[in-house]
């Protein structure tokens, strides 16, 4: 039910509302009331009873219980920190509600470790769209204006959005395979992957990593 609704509301409003121009919170209102009607279409809720449920839902994914930091994740963050790559400007770049940004990021305790920030409803785009990879260039070359797109280096999980999405802008990519690890999911699966020049199958498995403990070793 979850992903029937997810998908119908991605396309229908964009971004987490940034498109349509709600909030998301409204956003996730509507969805979280298709969730309902897809997994149980023969129950009827009353208005009270939705809101009691649905209060309750936007907390838990409030709060530290909604969320889980991969171990990978927090070692690469960490020996970064520590190591000779200190130097090293990090930001997100993400098809996500400003929420994760400006709260969850902070709540979890990894929010300093980043530089900036750029939220698909922010901006009003998602990758693999020019537009939010745009973005985010401008937001580290307030940090080093003579950075080169060249010399960005994008890491996400997904084909279409962070590999070929940041090929296609000009930075570098790594593509992170978390097929076998059942507590990822990949929802966003409908978006076409765009072209880029050198797009291969070789070249796809050639910068395709299944930890980001290997990120380190890329960088040396």
């Amino acid at each position: 039910g979850f992903k029937i609704a997810f998908k119908e509301r991605c396309l229908e409003s964009p971004c987490f509302g940034g498109v349509e121009g709600i909030s998301g919170r409204a956003w996730w209102k509507i969805t979280a009331a298709r969730v309902l009607h897809h997994a149980k279409p023969d129950v009827k809720y009353t208005d009270e009873e939705f809101n009691r449920f649905f209060r309750r839902v936007y907390q838990h994914f409030g709060s530290p219980g909604g969320y889980m930091v991969l171990e990978d994740a927090q070692s690469l963050l960490t020996s970064l920190k520590e190591s000779s790559h200190h130097h090293l400007l990090l930001g997100i770049t993400s098809n996500s509600q400003t929420r994760h940004m400006e709260s969850v990021l902070p709540m979890l305790g990894l929010h300093d470790h980043f530089s900036w920030f750029t939220a698909s409803q922010e901006v009003r785009h998602e990758k693999p769209a020019m537009e939010i990879f745009d973005a985010a260039y401008k937001q580290a070359q307030f940090w080093l204006p003579d950075l080169r797109k060249d010399e960005v280096l994008h890491i996400g999980d997904s084909y279409a959005c962070d590999y070929c999405g940041a090929k296609r802008y000009g930075f570098q990519a790594l593509l992170l395979d978390r097929s076998d690890n059942p507590l990822v999911v990949a929802y966003q699966d409908w978006i076409e992957a765009p072209d880029y020049e050198g797009k291969s199958l070789d070249d796809m498995e050639k910068n395709t990593i299944t930890s980001l403990s290997e990120v380190v070793k890329r960088l040396l």
